[in-house]
Order: structure tokens, then sequence, then C-alpha cells
């Protein structure tokens, strides 16, 4: 059973890098039914639930991924604490589908406790700080908290700028956004 939960992932995984979603979604369902007999904790189960989450979220099943995601969070924290980088992972997740669902004051609260997770356990400059910022940058810019926003941009584009480089595709994204709430508030 083990080994064909790791063919199940592979196969789901290739899908997903090919974005057939159709076939991911396939094998990941599979790789589910599997899962759930392996003991209770079982990180497989966590991986399953995570890449069923995606593969629904990139097919735009918003709330369905939602679903995944805090099941998986559930799993996570039981067998890993509550402060741990893959909790972070998964909030960050969360307020992404939030963000994405135009529902910004909970993607906000994700934001900020996966902000707060990350800077403890990777200090303040990690990049994967840099992206919770960004993410906060955009939800706040959506809320049109302009001032937080500045400051979030801000703080993103200079850790992104040291860890990617300036001509990263993510700085590049970054700086358009900004641009805009630039303009928006009359700075050119």
């Amino acid at each position: 059973m083990s080994s064909v939960w790791t063919d199940l992932k592979e196969s789901a995984n290739k899908a997903i890098n090919a974005s057939d979603w159709d076939s991911a979604l396939s094998d990941w369902e599979s790789a589910l039914s599997l899962a759930e007999k392996f003991p209770e904790g079982d990180g497989r189960q966590v991986a399953t639930l995570e890449g069923l989450a995606r593969t629904r979220f990139a097919r735009g099943e918003y709330g369905e991924a939602e679903f995944l995601y805090k099941r998986a969070l559930v799993i996570r924290e039981a067998a890993q604490g509550s402060e741990h980088k893959d909790v972070a992972s998964l909030v960050n997740n969360l307020g992404v589908v939030a963000f994405t669902r135009g529902m910004y004051k909970d993607a906000m609260s994700y934001f900020e406790k996966a902000l707060g997770l990350r800077r403890k356990l990777s200090g303040p400059d990690n990049l994967d700080v840099g992206r919770t910022l960004y993410f906060l940058a955009l939800t706040c810019h959506g809320l049109k908290k302009y001032d937080e926003a500045d400051g979030h941009y801000r703080k993103s584009l200079d850790i992104k700028n040291k860890t990617l480089g300036n001509s990263h595709p993510e700085l590049i994204n970054l700086l358009r956004n900004y641009a805009d709430l630039l303009r928006k508030t009359s700075r050119d």
C-alpha cells in the first residue's frame, strides 16, 4: 500500500508540473483514500491533503482547497506543535486562499499569524518572511490600508532584492503592485 501511495504521489506531482489538473486530482484523491488508512498523524496524510488542496486551488475550487488545508493544519499542529515552519506554510496557504476569494480580513489574519511564525522560526530577513510580507501588502492594498501596505511592500522589496536579486520575477511583480499603490496615493 505504501509503494502504491508513493507512485500516486509521484504521478500527481508530474501531472501538476504539466498543468494536468484532472489527472492530478484523480491521483491525489486515490492517494488520499490510501493515506486515510495509515496511522493517525502519518506525514503522508498531510502531504496528500496539501497536494490535493494545491490541485483544487489551481482548478479554482477555493472552498474545497480551504477545507483541505484546514484538515492538514489540524494534523500538522497535532504532530508538530503550533510553532513549526510547516504550520506557518499551511497558515500562509490559507491566507492565499482567503485573499483569492476576496476575503481580505480573513487573509490578513492568516498572513499576520504566518508572518509572526516565520519571523520567529527563520529570522526577520528570510525569503519566506518576504513572501508573507508581500501577501500582507497586497491584502492591505485591497483593504485600502495604504500606509500599512506601503511598509509591507518596502520590507518585502528589501528582503526579496537581497535574496533573489533585482531581476527575479517575484521582485518584478512586487514592484508592479507597489507602483500601483504609489499611483493610487499620488506618489509617482
